[in-house]
């Protein structure tokens, strides 16, 4: 599959996200869940796949809400996707210490990283299953744009109001049926120059789902095969306004366990490391893995994915070394190319010879 230099990568980050406001320790007696954490609620906005002008709004109605509200009951057994005789209970965290006297070293380790991890991966995965279409995934997404318009229409005064509401359900379920993606090659689409490059391949019965999910959080569904095996978080770093560490730490963590396998992506000729990120297995096999991306694409990303597909088709991982020739400047990255999009996101090559010309 062809890709686009990071120099691009970083121009569509810039234009994808735009510039708009981001929560990580595990202590011993930690029981609060990501969904009553303060910081984990941003300004409600609406929106669905696609470019939406609602998306910066705060009318406090959509249910697209980036509010932690994935994570409610992250450290209890959830009824709606445990059985009665398999109930998760997020383990306590255990202190085991190594050393004697001096070089003694005590640290808090998760006595069951697999249990604490499945209940992230539930609490992600809610409402979802792996091995899903993408006409039923749409689906449950269609089913919030509806409630979400039910909710307008009972706090409507009007028949404008309703009118309004009218439209508004008719531009998020357009927008979300957009935000289907079919990857093939001669589609010259935006995403093989974008955050998610390495996360598909193109003409290989892969597509995805994406919508927007309140101002700062984008979804990516990925499917191979006509199923679901992958969902990306994709958050943009001033959510929690935090370093990545500190957000792992007082959230990451919090959310699927203290103790993940620390891993590394080396260069496959001279074996020098590309990049560090966190990995969490659940019981059922599935993986969990944060990055930081922040340096080329503004966000620091969560993935979880069915590990069965993932060894059929080998592992994903995304590419943040910056490329030679890479520019920071922002003027440079936004005004530099001449590389543009339509709303179906196919490239657009432009003449700024006349501009330049001014």
């Amino acid at each position: 599959m062809f890709k686009r230099s990071t120099f691009a990568s970083l121009a569509l980050s810039f234009a994808f996200f735009g510039s708009v406001a981001l929560d990580s320790g595990c202590k011993k007696d930690d029981t609060v869940t990501p969904g009553d954490d303060e910081e984990l609620a941003a300004s409600p906005n609406a929106g669905g796949g696609g470019s939406s002008s609602s998306d910066d709004s705060d009318d406090g109605d959509s249910l697209y809400d980036d509010d932690g509200s994935d994570f409610d009951g992250v450290n209890e057994a959830d009824p709606d996707t445990e059985s009665t005789e398999e109930k998760l209970k997020k383990p306590e965290p255990k202190e085991v210490c190594k050393g004697k006297k001096k070089k003694r070293v005590c640290k808090m380790v998760d006595p069951d990283p697999g249990i604490s991890a499945q209940i992230g991966v539930n609490a992600i995965t809610k409402g979802y299953s792996w091995g899903m279409t993408p006409d039923q995934v749409l689906g449950e997404l269609s089913k919030k744009i509806e409630a979400e318009y039910d909710a307008k229409q009972k706090k409507a005064k009007d028949p404008m109001s309703q009118d309004r509401n009218r439209e508004w359900r008719k531009e998020q379920l357009e927008e979300l049926r957009r935000g289907n993606v079919q990857f093939k090659s001669n589609a010259n689409q935006k995403w093989n120059v974008s955050l998610i490059q390495y996360e598909f391949e193109d003409d290989a019965q892969e597509e995805m789902v994406w919508i927007r999910s309140g101002r700062y959080l984008r979804k990516f569904f990925f499917f191979k095969d006509n199923g679901l095996w992958k969902i990306v978080y994709a958050y943009q770093t001033e959510k929690w306004g935090k370093e990545y560490d500190q957000v792992v730490e007082e959230t990451f963590k919090k959310w699927f366990g203290i103790s993940p396998e620390a891993k590394v992506k080396q260069d496959p000729k001279t074996a020098a490391p590309l990049m560090t990120y966190n990995e969490w297995t659940s019981k059922n096999g599935e993986k969990i893995r944060s990055f930081d991306l922040s340096a080329v694409h503004g966000v620091y990303m969560i993935t979880v994915l069915d590990g069965n597909i993932e060894q059929q088709i080998g592992e994903r991982l995304p590419n943040v070394k910056e490329e030679e020739g890479f520019s920071t400047d922002v003027g440079d990255v936004l005004g530099g190319s001449d590389v543009e999009y339509d709303a179906d996101g196919n490239i657009i090559t432009t003449d700024r010879s006349d501009e330049d010309d001014e």
